[in-house]
């Protein structure tokens, strides 16, 4: 059995009104319990006001809770938006980081050649934070929190702005961290970001974790004008939606291979296709989409 690296027990956070004389209450977080392995990577799900944020930085012992209790590893948190200083360079920005370490006590010495070549970040320590791409920001943010070599990171929505192929360097920079020991929780908005990168996803609503979101076998055609091929496509088969340049069609009543044989007698060009896992929320029920449509 994988030892734990993060361990919460029916953690509550409230926060209060900072206001004087004013005793509104709201209740952030109910009753949640979650276990995080070391090496395991954990996408924590849901809208505007889940309780996220919350979550991530009780874990990372940044909130007390006001019940319940938690047990972590060393642990490192940060947004994924959250480096400051656009204006020093990558390496500059590090060696500042680590200075200030030291003033607050921490002995850890770091290399900053091997954070960086561990990051895939070594041709970029001149380069200012502020021109970096997203998914290079992502990669800095993680050469940060790694300074004081913790074993667990939570990371505070890292995907939403990465491209598909950031993503996939981001998801090989967090599996060489798990082979390495470090355990990793980030958060989303959308569960299917998750998808080749977590190990697992939780799925929070109103401050609870409730179902994980269900993983529905999906086949993904590359077409070469996606609205046109949706709207034929819809007129035919179940659950047809359209993500960007690609068309995505439900595998749950119908085989890949009958999806293609729909695109042959449409004459729809298929220029390549795969079989993914959709995660969706619980209770989602499967729409006919033309539209632009979050699978």
């Amino acid at each position: 059995m994988p030892t734990a690296a993060l361990t919460l027990e029916s953690v509550t956070r409230r926060f209060r009104a900072g206001v004087p004389g004013c005793s509104a209450e709201v209740t952030a977080l109910t009753e949640v319990s979650l276990q995080v392995a070391r090496g395991e990577c954990v996408g924590v799900a849901g809208g505007a006001g889940a309780g996220k944020t919350t979550l991530l930085m009780c874990a990372a012992g940044l909130f007390a809770p006001d019940a319940g209790s938690v047990r972590s590893a060393r642990c490192a948190y940060a947004s994924a938006h959250g480096i400051a200083h656009p204006f020093l360079g990558l390496r500059a920005s590090l060696e500042f980081a680590a200075s200030v370490r030291e003033l607050e006590g921490d002995s850890t010495e770091p290399d900053i050649d091997s954070l960086l070549a561990r990051t895939g970040l070594s041709e970029l320590g001149r380069s200012r934070i502020g021109t970096l791409t997203p998914g290079m920001r992502v990669r800095a943010v993680v050469a940060h929190l790694l300074l004081g070599a913790p074993q667990l990171l939570c990371i505070d929505d890292p995907l939403s702005a990465l491209s598909v192929a950031e993503r996939l360097q981001f998801a090989s920079l967090l599996r060489a961290l798990g082979s390495d020991g470090v355990a990793v929780i980030l958060s989303t908005r959308d569960p299917a970001l998750c998808d080749g990168i977590t190990n697992r996803v939780v799925l929070l609503q109103g401050g609870r974790i409730i179902e994980a979101p269900r993983a529905r076998r999906t086949l993904e055609i590359n077409v070469g004008a996606p609205r046109m091929a949706a709207t034929a496509l819809s007129a035919r088969l179940p659950s047809v939606m359209r993500r960007g340049r690609a068309v995505r069609v439900a595998l749950d009543r119908i085989s890949a291979e009958e999806v293609l044989a729909a695109c042959v007698a449409l004459g729809i060009s298929v220029t390549g296709s795969r079989v993914i896992n959709v995660r969706q929320p619980p209770g989602r029920v499967a729409e006919h989409d033309t539209e632009s449509h979050q699978g």
